[in-house]
């Protein structure tokens, strides 16, 4: 919660004017004590008010806003990798949850893009289906990055199982498709 200097003037000029308050105060007779209470209610009341609305909600004009402040967000810039000559956008996905998440839920995939799921250690995968709509094409690839197995996966089908061939370290997820489109086979090289 970041404020920015004219908020804390404002308010700085209100904790001023209590201040000033309780300094008339002494002068003051006894009939304006109810006038000082008044004002003094009223500027606490001004002085909560700011710190709620510059504070506490982070959506205040001095508070920085994670979205929808009329600022245009790009995208993060994605790495890319290169499959014997074929440069290819990947979203890398390398802890549990984001690998059990992958692709789920998405309707599209950008055509020169996919995922690449980094694994821990050199195994059997396993992939599935589950909330995925895009038909898609996945590559499994050992540690030296060659591609050992490819296979087509078919949306929304839990019932099936995608198994590597191979021990691999990693695995590509893209459009189906893409691997034939660009020419590329079972012993294809990658370069991360």
């Amino acid at each position: 919660m970041l404020l920015r200097i004219n908020d804390v003037g404002i308010i700085l000029f209100y904790i001023v004017s209590i201040v000033k308050v309780v300094n008339v105060r002494t002068i003051l007779t006894k009939r304006c004590e109810i006038m000082y209470s008044d004002l003094l209610k009223l500027n606490i009341a001004v002085l909560l008010g700011l710190f709620v609305i510059f504070a506490c909600n982070g959506n205040g004009p001095g508070c920085r806003s994670s979205a929808s402040d009329g600022e245009n967000h790009k995208p993060p810039t994605l790495p890319s990798i290169t499959i014997d000559g074929v440069k290819l956008k990947v979203e890398i996905v390398q802890d549990v949850e984001s690998r059990q998440h992958g692709l789920m839920n998405r309707e599209e995939l950008p055509e020169n893009q996919g995922m690449l799921f980094v694994f821990e250690s050199t195994r059997i995968l396993s992939f599935w289906m589950r909330n995925t709509f895009i038909p898609l094409d996945i590559a499994f690839i050992d540690d030296a990055g060659k591609i050992v197995d490819i296979q087509r996966m078919e949306p929304l089908d839990e019932s099936k199982s995608y198994t590597s061939a191979a021990p691999a370290l990693y695995a590509l997820e893209v459009n189906a498709g893409w691997f034939a489109k660009n020419t590329i086979k079972v012993g294809g090289m990658v370069s991360f």
